[in-house]
């Protein structure tokens, strides 16, 4: 039985002399190295969109009391960029980003017209979430390629509850980098 204990003491004295060497064996100089980075978008995207904007600015709608209706309008995008002719950056996407409609009644309740409008570019109806890709510049100017887009807001009728509307329209260019 002494004999027994002595064989489990020996095991363990060179199981704890074993562990003891790969502590030994591993270094003790740790270093750790923390790397910042810092980007100038300046230097890394010298482009500019200069000009992304309708050429009205502002509409008034006009009220069509005989079909109940707003008139349609029709307005110039223009959108300006500061990409030399030389690049060779020529794509892009044009985005409709929200496209919100409502219409309340004389207490300011909702009714149920809404989304009213439907947004019309160079001929293609455009979505929330769709737009036009791969599109490519029409041509350059002393400053930069540009692109001139017709744009139409097609109304549809409101409803003889209606005493205001409200709405907005976002739209997103993207330069394909």
């Amino acid at each position: 039985m002494k004999y027994v204990k002595a064989i489990c003491i020996t095991s363990l004295c060179f199981i704890a002399n074993y562990a003891c060497a790969l502590d030994i064996s591993s270094s003790d100089k740790q270093h750790e190295f923390s790397v910042d980075t810092h980007i100038e978008l300046d230097k890394f995207y010298d482009r500019d969109i200069i000009k992304f904007e309708f050429v009205k600015k502002n509409w008034e709608l006009e009220f069509d009391g005989r079909n109940y209706k707003f008139n349609d309008i029709s307005d110039l995008l223009q959108l300006e960029t500061s990409i030399g002719k030389s690049d060779p950056l020529n794509s892009y996407s044009l985005n409709l980003i929200e496209n919100k409609s409502l219409c309340f009644d004389v207490k300011g309740a909702p009714t149920d017209s809404q989304d009213l409008v439907t947004v019309i570019v160079d001929g293609a109806e455009i979505k929330i979430g769709e737009g036009l890709n791969n599109l490519e510049f029409d041509g350059v100017s002393r400053v930069g390629k540009y692109s001139n887009f017709d744009v139409e807001l097609k109304f549809k009728p409101v409803s003889l509850k209606d005493d205001y509307c409200k709405g907005i329209i976002k739209m997103s260019i993207e330069l394909d980098i």
